[in-house]
């Protein structure tokens, strides 16, 4: 109950928010504009339509939109990225419906910025382009063994049981040893190691691809392991990821540091939220209770780093070896110091996950240096000046961080700028858009209404299998559903 009223807070602030932003856009935007405006958006996911949701709020009839994706199917993390046992979070894809099935607002699926459509033929035609399309790549650890066999970027193995259709035939393996290391502490992390430890009447009924369901069906894991290099302090997942451990049948949850004793000491000082986050890990510090031969234990070890990832001469994942870090100094920024102490753990299967990359796309500006698109007030720079015309949203702009409420209102703050910069000056553009182009040179592209029939045939196939929906896996087969 305590979570779910924290859930609502962390809406009910977001939503604060962007009334504050809406109501300073109206006194600023009194005025209204001259003529249309017209919007390309690249990017599917919750950036891009809570950016739309915002313009459009501010002058309905102003806007025409066009929602741009790479993918088939709408909707971006929130198809693909969520957990399948996080239905709540997808509820907001009803609000993304409702939004491209407005007469003024257009998806094209199938469709790649860079290939099918460039950048500058997008900002000729449009008034605005926004680009939020996510942070695809995994970041990298950059150590030996981490291109072996067997080692699996949170990306992909999420998309593994998420059913992208790129890592479709991931097929990680869960037969040959019993512990599995998961390298990271954050949200998607703990999403990994649940899906690999939930008992699978828990996962049955949700949208988890069928194939992701035979393969843990013939598991022999027994032991999840998320290592951090860091401190309790500097644990990244939120207290609602971590008690849904507490919450399932079967799984045997411990905290693993050497600081236990230090933390306590600070407990009282620290800020209630991460307050009550660290004393829940607290109460599982080596976790005693015996796990019994039907359990898999999770645990959290903090103040370890991962050296190098072991293989044989197939390139294939045999292990993993580890330093000690000892962690000293102020709990809430310790030093972190290696040590000489190093541990080397017998696995077959490594997920990593430290984080994503915002991948560069042709024709924009990019800072290989800190792989993030330049911006300011979510305005692309290109060498320092702004790029009229040109905006970035969500973890486009901001790297892969925050929860869907901190996306909301980095949406509502990217549409204000362009409410501002449109009230200020409304660039001359050519006449057509992405439509043409894509006519022009024959790319078969998916509509809103092509979308809505595969969503059909998803959640019929999914109701033989008792399940909310059967994601289709493959890109051809997609395709072929709507000829």
């Amino acid at each position: 109950y305590n979570e779910y009223k924290s859930y609502l807070s962390m809406i009910s602030i977001g939503r604060g928010v962007i009334g504050a932003l809406r109501n300073g856009s109206r006194e600023i935007h009194a005025k209204r504009f001259a003529s249309s405006v017209k919007v390309a958006v690249v990017g599917s996911g919750p950036a891009g339509f809570y950016t739309v949701q915002e313009l459009l709020r501010s002058d309905q009839k102003r806007f025409s939109v066009d929602i741009i994706e790479k993918s088939p199917v709408p909707f971006g993390l929130v198809r693909y990225g969520v957990a399948p046992d996080h239905p709540e979070v997808k509820n907001c894809i009803s609000t993304f419906e409702e939004i491209a099935s407005r007469p003024n607002v257009r998806f094209y699926g199938n469709v790649t910025v860079g290939q099918d459509v460039r950048i500058e033929e997008l900002l000729g035609r449009y008034h605005v382009v926004v680009l939020a399309h996510g942070a695809g790549s995994d970041k990298k650890l950059g150590i030996v063994g981490e291109e072996a066999r067997g080692c699996h970027p949170s990306g992909a193995f999420v998309g593994w049981f998420n059913g992208v259709p790129e890592f479709r035939d991931l097929n990680p393996d869960l037969t040959t040893s019993d512990t599995i290391p998961i390298i990271g502490h954050g949200n998607v992390a703990l999403d990994c190691a649940r899906i690999l430890s939930a008992p699978l009447d828990h996962l049955a009924t949700t949208d988890i691809s069928s194939h992701a369901v035979d393969c843990l069906r013939r598991r022999r894991v027994k032991h999840v392991n998320l290592y951090g290099r860091r401190g309790i302090m500097q644990f990244q997942g939120t207290i609602k990821e971590v008690r849904e451990f507490t919450k399932l049948d079967g799984i045997h949850l411990s905290i693993d540091s050497e600081n236990v004793n230090d933390i306590r000491n600070i407990i009282s000082t620290v800020p209630r939220p991460k307050k009550r986050l660290t004393e829940l890990l607290l109460k599982y510090a080596r976790h005693s209770t015996p796990l019994s031969p039907s359990d898999i234990s999770v645990s959290f070890k903090f103040g370890w780093s991962p050296i190098e990832i072991l293989t044989n001469t197939d390139d294939t994942v045999t292990g993993l070896r580890l330093r000690r870090n000892l962690i000293s100094g102020d709990m809430m920024s310790p030093v972190i110091t290696p040590t000489d102490v190093t541990v080397e753990l017998p696995c077959s299967t490594i997920i990593t996950s430290i984080g994503y990359n915002v991948v560069s796309l042709p024709g924009v500006p990019f800072c290989h240096r800190t792989n993030r698109i330049p911006e300011k007030y979510s305005r692309v720079l290109d060498n320092g000046n702004p790029v009229k015309g040109l905006y970035t949203s969500g973890w486009a702009r901001r790297g892969s961080d925050g929860v869907m409420a901190t996306t909301i209102t980095d949406s509502a703050n990217t549409a204000s700028t362009i409410l501002e910069d449109l009230h200020q000056d409304l660039r001359t553009v050519t006449d057509g858009d992405v439509h043409q182009i894509l006519q022009e040179r024959d790319v078969k592209f998916v509509s809103f209404e092509d979308w809505k029939k595969l969503d059909m045939i998803e959640q019929e196939k999914g109701k033989t299998h008792g399940k909310i929906r059967e994601k289709i896996a493959d890109y051809d087969e997609m395709l072929s559903k709507i000829k």
